[in-house]
């Protein structure tokens, strides 16, 4: 067994896809395509999906521990790594940096063992093929394709042979900022997660479907993501976290709601409006108001018959007929699609031919007849 020291104690902070088909559920747009589940064969059998998360965003890879250690861990907050099977060593990682943390993919052929010190994220790992095992303190967490493991930075990670797997790092502080938008309560204890999450309940549907998403739009733009829907999304996934899994806070969200006022509604519609082309953000609304996420989600219901986010997507229409109309020769559907926050123009033209009863192109192609 070789057994590596980092040299101080800190931490360090194919082929063509196609279209993204999606469906809505709330306020997200969330793909179809499953990177955690099975697919369907010629033959009628299922399989598990082989496509290989965050293509185009491949990190490193390295065949020997020396390098792994020297070029990876750090980045993983590991202190020590070692392995049984130094012979046999190889790790190819895909990395994705998001506005409040990080998507990793990582693939090891021989058994790998991290130990990772303190740090300020919190960690989600998830199966795609073979076994890890996750030790926090002193508890054992079994991730597989039945269970998921939520974790704080300082664990024990195993990697067995074969093992393949998302983790996502979501800074500390963000959940806690987005928990303090949503209940509208200071947070004076620390952020602690439950740590298994079972891939069959509800819950983990819920979290993996959004998850999913950001996946596909990640692999489908192949390099970067238009940033405004990215933030949008990421921000989805941290609210699904703190909502359906349990953790040291969960109380606060089962607190009583204070009713907000029909003039905070305006107040937020009016910020929405100004502020079309930045990412829905609870924590902004929060503090304009002065009220939760929740209570202004609940006025928006109660008043309006429909959610902030909801009012934001009218208005990133309402932009893009106007960039449609006034900018025909300079612009494209493609275009107008990602300067509002899309990342499909297919998507972007239901939405808009669902909203104004014709196609984005039939506005562009008439705008620019009429245009000198």
């Amino acid at each position: 067994m070789f057994v590596f020291q980092r040299q101080t104690d800190c931490a360090d902070d194919d082929g063509s896809l196609g279209c993204i088909s999606v469906r809505h559920r709330g306020d997200v747009y969330l793909s179809t395509r499953n990177y955690f589940g099975t697919v369907q064969r010629g033959t009628g059998a299922r399989e598990p999906d082989q496509r290989v998360p965050l293509q185009g965003h491949e990190d490193l890879a390295v065949s020997s521990v020396v390098d792994f250690r020297n070029r990876v861990a750090a980045r993983f907050g590991a202190q020590q790594v070692w392995t049984q099977s130094p012979a046999e060593f190889e790790v190819r990682t895909s990395r994705y940096e998001l506005p409040s943390g990080e998507l990793w993919y990582v693939q090891n052929c021989a058994p790998l063992t991290l130990e990772c010190g303190e740090a300020a994220f919190i960690r989600v790992q998830i199966q795609r093929g073979g076994s890890g095992l996750t030790t926090i303190n002193t508890r054992p967490v079994g991730i597989s394709g039945t269970q998921s493991c939520i974790s704080p930075a300082e664990a024990t990670l195993e990697f067995g042979a074969g093992f393949r797997h998302i983790a996502w790092h979501v800074r500390t502080e963000a959940l806690v900022r987005k928990l303090v938008a949503l209940t509208g309560v200071p947070v004076t204890r620390p952020l602690t997660f439950e740590p298994v999450l079972r891939r069959e309940t509800p819950q983990s549907g819920a979290f993996l479907t959004i998850l999913n998403s950001i996946l596909a739009n990640i692999d489908y733009a192949r390099f970067t993501a238009p940033m405004l829907f990215m933030a949008e999304l990421e921000h989805a996934l941290m609210v699904s976290l703190l909502q359906t899994c349990p953790h040291s806070l969960s109380g606060l969200l089962e607190s009583n709601v204070p009713t907000a006022g029909p003039w905070q509604v305006r107040q937020v519609e009016e910020y929405i409006a100004t502020n079309w082309n930045a990412p829905f953000d609870i924590e902004q609304i929060a503090t304009l108001t002065g009220m939760s996420a929740r209570s202004i989600y609940r006025a928006f219901k109660r008043t309006r018959g429909y959610s902030p986010k909801a009012f934001a997507r009218q208005r990133r229409l309402q932009q893009a007929r106007l960039l449609l109309e006034e900018d025909p020769r300079d612009q494209n559907v493609t275009s107008v699609a990602f300067a509002c926050g899309y990342t499909d123009a297919s998507h972007f033209s239901r939405e808009f031919s669902k909203a104004y009863g014709e196609a984005p192109s039939a506005i562009l192609a008439r705008h620019r007849r009429a245009t000198p």
